[in-house]
């Protein structure tokens, strides 16, 4: 006999692995700290390369100009120090983005996966419970069978 209530909790399981399996469930391996660290590590990784390319970018369109304007060391160090304020906000203001998106992130992992062990224990007590019926009544069946003693 088919139970719908095993049918419907194994197909939400299956569907929740197949759409989840690499991203989520991988990540479940990690504590918080480790997740964040990692994550944080690569924003900021990131967040440096792009600046440094789109440094380079903006000095090849305006290299010009820049030279032209660095007449003096006043002028040189006004430079350094701008693009070195602009890349530390840069920094801040998109690791704060970071640590808010991979938290929020982390969060929802935690919560589906929750919701997924639950529904795997479900299914495991369906399971039990299915398998301690046939075992009755395997029992019971056995029980009307009479082995009688041999005659001799």
């Amino acid at each position: 006999m088919l139970n719908n209530e095993k049918i419907i909790l194994m197909t939400k399981l299956s569907l929740y692995e197949q759409k989840n399996q690499k991203k989520e469930i991988k990540s479940s391996r990690f504590f918080r700290g480790d997740y964040m660290s990692l994550r944080m590590i690569g924003s900021f990784i990131c967040v440096t390369l792009s600046y440094l390319l789109c440094l380079v970018l903006w000095f090849m369109y305006k290299s010009d100009k820049v030279v032209s304007k660095l007449t003096t060391t006043g002028r040189l160090i006004a430079l350094v120090v701008a693009i070195i304020l602009i890349y530390v906000i840069a920094v801040a203001a998109y690791m704060i983005f970071s640590y808010a998106f991979y938290s929020h992130k982390f969060r929802n992992v935690r919560k589906n996966l929750k919701e997924y062990n639950g529904d795997l224990k479900t299914l495991h007590r369906i399971q039990e419970l299915e398998y301690d019926a046939i075992i009755d009544e395997l029992e019971g069946d056995l029980s009307l069978i009479h082995i009688s003693e041999p005659t001799r």
